[in-house]
């Protein structure tokens, strides 16, 4: 499928901005190929056929390599060039870890926002409500699910913890790709999901940090 943008300009003589650079839409098309089993851990990276692939040119390629490298998502070394990265067992439990200590700093300070304020506890159940309708397409849902958690970090309103989400985002959808591929089960990723609202707007915040424990659980105990 060919990455496109499409630009278009107003009497201000400015150009709308895009919320992804080309780059990135281009590293979220390999991180995509890599959650579906397209590109597997250690396969070489060819700017070549890339660019042949996604119908660009070498450049947003060679950036979008860059940013991944950037992230840990593909290592580059002298002589083998940008191979995808191994993602192991270790890899998972640094991932978990990352992840759980970001998440419930997010949600301390989103949930007093999502009591307050209908517009955010609304914004979350888009959401919610997103993953329900790509049941069926596991990378649609894992994709919603990601906007979900991207959703309450920015509801947080702390740039700190939006570029630290962003920072490991694509390496949780990679997990995400592990673990329905092994077990789809729709309903308990919706579910999950209204029980951290519900844990927003109701618990404690030792209760939230109980409700972030089983949330995440399974980046942790899923047998890679």
């Amino acid at each position: 499928m060919p990455v496109q943008t499409i630009l278009s300009s107003d009497d201000s003589g400015f150009l709308p901005v895009s919320s992804a650079t080309f780059a990135d839409q281009v590293a979220d098309q390999i991180v995509d190929a890599i959650a579906a089993r397209r590109l597997v851990s250690g396969e070489r990276l060819i700017e070549t056929e890339l660019a042949a692939a996604l119908h660009v040119s070498r450049v947003p390629v060679r950036e979008a390599i860059r940013i991944l490298t950037s992230q840990g998502i593909v290592v580059a070394t002298p002589r083998r060039g940008a191979r995808v990265a191994t993602f192991d067992a270790p890899w998972a439990r640094q991932l978990h870890d990352a992840r759980v200590a970001i998440e419930r700093l997010g949600a301390h300070l989103a949930a007093d926002i999502v009591k307050s304020d209908p517009a955010a506890l609304a914004r979350l159940e888009v959401c919610v409500t997103a993953i329900e309708q790509a049941r069926g397409n596991w990378l649609s849902v894992n994709r919603a699910d990601i906007a979900f958690h991207a959703a309450v970090f920015e509801i947080a309103g702390s740039p700190l913890m939006i570029t630290l989400w962003n920072a490991i985002s694509r390496h949780v959808l990679i997990m995400f790709s592990i673990e329905t591929y092994r077990d789809v089960d729709f309903d308990r990723v919706v579910k999950e999901h209204r029980d951290y609202i519900d844990a927003l707007l109701h618990k404690t915040p030792e209760g939230i940090d109980k409700e972030i424990d089983l949330h995440v659980a399974g980046l942790k105990t899923f047998d890679l």
